[in-house]
């Protein structure tokens, strides 16, 4: 019998892919069925290193020792480090019937394909860093300009 092989892609590691991942790795990696003859590759993208904690963000902005909580290297979580898991930090720049083209030029053949790349916020909640060191460092810049302002304004509060 032959091993078949399948390709599983996640485009966004944030809430919805990265919660993907966990599903995916749980039901096909974690336990895997001896019997069955079917090697599963699951590769993440992500123009980030790490997952950010958006619900936190208004918390990170005025307090950034707690601010740099925010963010989880993709690195340290433990269940991504499968030998069947790849994590491409990467930008999507075209999705094609089989396959993902990244900026970089690289492509990704798949069977499967989950897109999560959410949206896109702006500054100072919006995350503009790709890496943990960038983004404490824009939340300091966010905290100093908030410490320096004469006064503060805040619209909605959110859900």
């Amino acid at each position: 019998m032959t091993t078949k092989i399948v390709n599983i892609v996640v485009a966004g590691g944030n809430y919805a892919g990265l919660n993907a991942m966990r599903h995916l790795y749980a039901t096909l990696l974690a336990s895997p069925d001896q019997a069955n003859k079917t090697v599963v590759n699951i590769t993440l993208v992500d123009r980030r290193d790490g997952f950010v904690h958006y619900i936190g963000m208004t918390r990170g902005i005025t307090e950034p020792s707690f601010g740099s909580s925010l963010w989880v290297p993709y690195s340290t979580v433990d269940w991504l480090q499968h030998p069947q898991i790849t994590i491409k930090q990467g930008t999507v720049a075209d999705i094609q019937p089989t396959l993902v083209q990244l900026t970089n030029g690289e492509q990704l053949q798949f069977d499967y394909l989950v897109v999560a790349l959410g949206i896109s916020r702006f500054a100072p909640i919006g995350i503009r860093s790709s890496t943990k060191s960038e983004f404490v460092a824009e939340l300091a810049e966010s905290y100093a300009q908030l410490e320096s302002a004469k006064s503060v304004v805040v619209v909605g509060g959110g859900a």
